[in-house]
């Protein structure tokens, strides 16, 4: 399966962060920024017509659950095909004529047979008659094969093959039915469908993503913390995070930055004017995440 990861950060207005006056950083461990979803593509690496959309925009799926499916029609088709009609019948014209000359070579053979009793043929030229039998014997026994075998599916064709050619037939079996199932995509993890972007009967390029995933485990509340109060933080630390409408939830610490930089834009009050932070990341339970939306602003408190 291939999937493609969309980082996607939460964009808030600086006005409405500003607006909260000094419930966001004034207190001391307290710290403001917002719920971030790193949301993912899920692609097939095959090409070919969508002819089955099952995820809904907005509904939640459990990983595993299908999504979308393209026509397996043409690598289906491989893994059946034998030899075209025009193909079996040049065979089949190729294997009367072998026939034919076998024939006459067998008719001519037996008649210098009784001819060299009396010494009217040599035994060169005895010799000579059976050989020429021999081949067209060879010739037609091997046209013979060829169009049995073309008759057969492809994949009957290869088994058949000789032992040297096994696994070479088998690996091109197996390419053609990992394509097939490649044409069918399922949830990798469960989250909701933030979109879809193809619908039934439109054609999907390769490596294309068809639906847009926001997987329970990369939505996380992301946050600010002055350069002077980054070494109380630690990687595991419990925080809670305050958001509007719900009653305050716990996150786990799982990314400090190394790097500092200047306070973004997007999270600048009056309140909350420091110029040095580092950003930190904080998981939610995915439980707890499930019931949570990408963007929201939110309180970060520092447990102890």
């Amino acid at each position: 399966m291939k999937l493609s990861a969309l980082g996607v950060g939460g964009v808030l207005a600086a006005a409405l962060l500003a607006g909260c006056g000094d419930s966001f950083g004034h207190k001391d461990g307290v710290y403001q920024g917002y719920l971030e979803g790193r949301f993912l593509g899920v692609a097939s690496p095959q090409e070919g017509q969508l002819v089955d959309l099952q995820a809904q925009r907005g509904e939640w799926v459990e990983a595993g659950a299908p999504l979308f499916a393209l026509d397996p029609q043409p690598e289906t088709d491989e893994l059946r095909q034998g030899l075209r009609d025009t193909e079996l019948a040049a065979l089949d014209e190729q294997l009367k004529a072998d026939q034919a000359l076998l024939d006459q070579a067998k008719s001519e053979w037996e008649r210098n047979e009784q001819l060299k009793a009396d010494n009217f043929v040599s035994q060169n030229d005895l010799d000579r008659l059976r050989n020429t039998t021999n081949q067209y014997t060879a010739d037609t026994q091997r046209d013979a094969d060829q169009l049995a075998t073309g008759k057969l599916g492809a994949r009957d064709d290869q088994i058949s093959q000789a032992a040297a050619d096994l696994l070479s037939a088998e690996a091109v079996r197996d390419h053609t039915k990992w394509m097939l199932d490649e044409k069918t995509q399922a949830a990798p993890m469960a989250g909701w469908v933030q979109d879809t972007l193809y619908r039934a009967g439109e054609r999907v390029a390769s490596g294309q993503p068809v639906v847009v995933l926001l997987p329970v485990q990369e939505l996380r509340a992301l946050f600010y913390v002055p350069e002077t109060k980054i070494n109380r933080v630690k990687l595991g630390q419990e925080v809670t995070v305050k958001l509007d409408g719900i009653d305050p939830v716990m996150a786990r610490i799982s990314f400090i930055s190394t790097q500092v930089e200047y306070t973004p834009p997007v999270i600048y009050s009056e309140s909350q004017n420091y110029k040095y932070v580092f950003r930190v990341e904080a998981d939610f339970d995915p439980k707890v995440a499930r019931e949570l939306h990408a963007g929201q602003p939110a309180e970060v408190s520092l447990q102890p």
